[in-house]
């Protein structure tokens, strides 16, 4: 029976990481349509559009139901005769409530995931497909990243174009966190030592102490949080 329970737990935790790793990468064969042969859930954050509301200066609003746009890092709506469109850049929009989560806009284009909250400091995060490999012919040609999708598609946007890939070309998508910081008069900063001592500047010594003693990975969001943790409780 004990022989049994194991063979079962093995086969569940093997089924869980060939999960992990199927949904780890994404792959979109050569002359595909992005949209018809990815995944909605793939391509959105939300399984659905969800009722939101866009918080714009000054201290104005209205509703909608939104989703992120993983491949271009955009915001997209359902507009009032049910197309799909993308918010566009403008400097007054400060913010995007999609259920209970908040997205922070840094203009031109950035959306910012609010993960928490010390005081008046907040850890964002940003994720997106980032273009990784592109199979060409035989071989491998390197991408910066997400921008390549713009040089490489047409994808549907505030323009309402179609994506499509080049003819000859499969590409290979993993999705990359960023994080970010921002303190409690709007303004953004690294998440990184610069921006830390920015942010904790009246306690910028401690904090640059703090942060060398721990080793502290900037890409890590744990390491994050528990450094906007310490830094909070000083005076």
């Amino acid at each position: 029976m004990k022989l049994l329970s194991f063979a079962c737990f093995l086969l569940i935790g093997i089924h869980s990481i060939v999960a992990a790793q199927r949904n780890q990468y994404i792959r979109v064969k050569a002359g595909e349509n992005l949209t018809n042969s990815v995944a909605f859930n793939e391509r959105y954050q939300y399984p659905v559009f969800t009722q939101g509301k866009l918080v714009y200066a000054p201290n104005k609003s209205s509703s909608a139901r939104f989703n992120y746009n993983l491949f271009l890092g955009e915001m997209h709506f359902i507009s009032p005769t049910g197309d799909t469109l993308a918010l566009q850049n403008d400097p007054t929009v400060q913010l995007v409530v999609i259920g209970p989560d908040s997205f922070y806009y840094e203009y031109p284009k950035s959306y910012w995931q609010l993960v928490s909250t010390y005081g008046s400091a907040r850890l964002l995060i940003k994720r997106t497909m980032v273009l990784i490999d592109r199979e060409k012919e035989g071989g491998y040609k390197q991408s910066t990243g997400a921008s390549a999708i713009r040089t490489t598609t047409t994808y549907s946007g505030t323009n309402g174009s179609i994506a499509r890939l080049e003819a000859h070309s499969d590409m290979l998508f993993s999705q990359k966190a960023e994080f970010k910081l921002r303190d409690g008069n709007g303004k953004f900063h690294p998440a990184n030592q610069s921006g830390f001592l920015n942010l904790f500047a009246k306690n910028k010594q401690v904090v640059k102490q703090y942060l060398k003693e721990n080793s502290i990975n900037f890409n890590q969001e744990t390491d994050l949080k528990n450094s906007l943790a310490f830094c909070a409780t000083l005076p």
